[in-house]
């Protein structure tokens, strides 16, 4: 199981909003994701994993509608782009098909903020993505978000569907 938790900002600034998460696999640090207020080097996030980095681009598609604004999610490998998804609606997110996969619904739930991961032509459940409360005892953990699935996705993906949970939650806070 995948979780990330809120982590230190390298360089915190009064005038910057950045956030940071480090990525755990069963309670095990493998990487880390850092969000900026204003996108830097031309990414919105740069995401650590085992000694790769990869950029996370936001690229607007369309234009400004009430409740989101179209746009294109990638995760990108040396320039080349490793994953990415549609922003279709202000709740749902779709996933591009990749090689040996097939596409995947990212829904949103109206209350709660969890996110459900569904396969896109028969929407059948296959996950979900959650925030989880922080908790005292037996000992302190902070609120963490958590992609549990039937599947077994490649890490750059769960942590691409991690990213987009985060960014989105980020850039709409409240």
């Amino acid at each position: 199981m995948l979780t990330l938790q809120p982590a230190a900002v390298p360089r915190p600034s009064f005038w910057s909003r950045d956030a940071a998460y480090k990525i755990t696999r069963d309670e095990t640090e493998i990487g880390r994701i850092d969000l900026f207020a204003s996108p830097r080097e031309n990414a919105d996030a740069h995401i650590h994993i085992q000694r790769r980095t990869f950029e996370a681009h936001i690229l607007i598609t369309g234009r400004s509608r009430w409740a989101h604004v179209p746009s294109r999610w990638v995760m990108r490998l040396e320039g080349q782009d490793l994953h990415s998804a549609v922003w279709e609606s202000g709740k749902t997110w779709v996933t591009d098909a990749e090689e040996g996969s097939e596409r995947l619904r990212l829904r949103r739930s109206t209350f709660g903020g969890s996110i459900a991961i569904e396969r896109e032509h028969d929407q059948t459940q296959l996950g979900d993505i959650k925030w989880l409360r922080a908790r005292l005892v037996p000992r302190p953990i902070p609120r963490r978000l958590e992609l549990a699935t039937s599947l077994g996705l490649p890490e750059t993906l769960e942590v691409f569907l991690l990213w987009i949970a985060v960014a989105d939650d980020f850039r709409n806070p409240g």
